[in-house]
């Protein structure tokens, strides 16, 4: 209790938390203005990039191209959308940023951070963007991406960036739990991963395979997808548990597991070669019961005789 009271006395955690309420805000304030009623609002990602890079200027952290980088992922892929182009363009339109963000970051000179930014932020949002289309009726999309976002924090040996992150991230979770108003949506999956690894990279520097280990706790969010394209006959997690406030909480124990190996073990490694051994096995591990469980829920329906 007192750990978690101390947050309260460092300017990184309460100029995020002021910023990530204020967003809170705004996000409820545009659903009671567009109705209750419609589909989930896809300005989560957005709100939470802005909100980060908000608080980090107001404790004067030096952004570098972090702000014009994340604006130029956000326009790719906002153009993307409004032409109406083939769902992979999406990649593309986010490549520019992506290496902008990643070789004109001041935060890190490790070089395979810089090419896991430039490649993970347009193939992670793409991944996002799938992964919401089937699981945005209970709000996982910004529910695993604040787990992954507690992971980095768990992650990282240096927190002060991670902290206005997860400052940030909690208040806009409230945005889709329990109730979902919001989703991350496709140009704010792009940023939000963009923000995210320009964190990780930022903290992770004094151990370098808690970089590693914070990205990787984007967990399901990049392996659902890949499990649903290697057997679309698997069923989707919206429907396996029930269609509320709880059904999501289960939901997430999946993420939550993840998250938890990618930050509390692979991050604490001095050397990489084991952080990447344990990386992959969880991911394996969890690729493999996903697409077990998944196949063996639909097996029955798959399986039962028409009524007709």
């Amino acid at each position: 209790m007192s750990d978690l009271l101390a947050l309260f006395e460092t300017g990184f955690f309460t100029t995020g938390l002021r910023l990530g309420v204020l967003a809170l805000a705004l996000g409820w304030a545009l659903r009671f203005v567009t109705g209750r009623y419609r589909p989930p609002m896809p300005i989560a990602g957005l709100l939470v990039a802005i909100a980060t890079i908000g608080g980090l200027y107001l404790v004067a952290e030096p952004l570098g191209p972090a702000v014009p980088a994340l604006a130029a992922i956000a326009i790719g892929v906002l153009i993307v959308r409004l032409t109406r182009a083939p769902a992979w363009v999406q990649i593309l339109a986010a490549v520019p940023g992506s290496v902008w963000l990643g070789f004109g970051a001041t935060v890190t000179d490790l070089t395979w951070v810089r090419v896991l930014m430039a490649v993970l932020i347009p193939v992670g949002g793409f991944l996002i963007n799938d992964f919401e289309t089937r699981n945005q009726r209970l709000g996982l999309g910004v529910i695993y991406f604040t787990l992954a976002v507690l992971g980095t924090f768990a992650a990282v040996p240096d927190t002060e960036q991670a902290l206005v992150l997860m400052a940030a991230a909690l208040p806009i979770t409230l945005l889709a739990w329990p109730k979902v108003a919001v989703s991350l949506g496709m140009e704010g999956s792009f940023v939000a991963v963009g923000a995210f690894l320009w964190v990780a990279a930022a903290g992770g520097g004094g151990r370098p395979p808690s970089i590693a280990g914070s990205a990787a706790c984007l967990g399901l969010l990049l392996l659902e997808p890949i499990i649903f394209r290697l057997r679309p006959g698997t069923a989707n997690l919206v429907n396996r548990v029930r269609q509320n406030w709880l059904g999501a909480v289960v939901a997430s124990i999946p993420q939550f597991v993840l998250v938890v190996i990618c930050s509390r073990i692979a991050a604490r490694f001095d050397n990489m070669l084991p952080a990447l051994i344990v990386i992959v096995a969880g991911y394996l591990i969890a690729l493999g019961v996903g697409i077990y469980v998944g196949t063996r829920v639909t097996e029955p329906a798959e399986s039962a005789p028409s009524p007709f």
